[in-house]
């Protein structure tokens, strides 16, 4: 019987190599896809600013555990991420939910949210080509 353990090793660094790849791009598309949504309409993107209150109230939860709220708070998130793991941000300013669907609002802007995930998918195939 023929040793098999190169081919055994061959596999498993096959393994690591695609994970590595995978969580690469899980990453970098996520943080693509949350810059877009919190690009503000004066730079070209589609959440209203005043203050920055609104963009601010971003909150980013890793695992169903908060990690941390601000504007770049899902840097921190993305950091911890692991395959498989569950992610989510928010934008809690009281007015987020009106101002998103442009509810009684005359002001630029609107549907950040949604605009951004709609390109998730662009985004995920744009970035698989550049770890391949």
């Amino acid at each position: 019987m023929a040793d098999n353990r190169k081919f055994v090793a061959d596999v498993e660094a096959f393994k690591r190599l695609t994970v590595d790849k995978m969580t690469r791009v899980a990453k970098q598309s996520l943080q693509d896809t949350i810059r877009a949504a919190q690009t503000t309409v004066p730079q070209g993107g589609d959440m209203p600013v005043d203050t920055g209150f609104l963009r601010n109230s971003l909150v980013t939860e890793l695992r169903g555990a908060q990690v941390g709220s601000g504007s770049d708070s899902y840097v921190l998130g993305i950091a911890g991420l692991r395959l498989g793991d569950a992610f989510q941000v928010a934008w809690t300013a009281e007015y987020a939910i009106p101002r998103h669907y442009m509810v009684g609002v005359g002001q630029g802007g609107g549907l950040w949210r949604d605009k951004a995930a709609q390109r998730w998918s662009g985004i995920v195939a744009d970035n698989a080509r550049k770890v391949q």
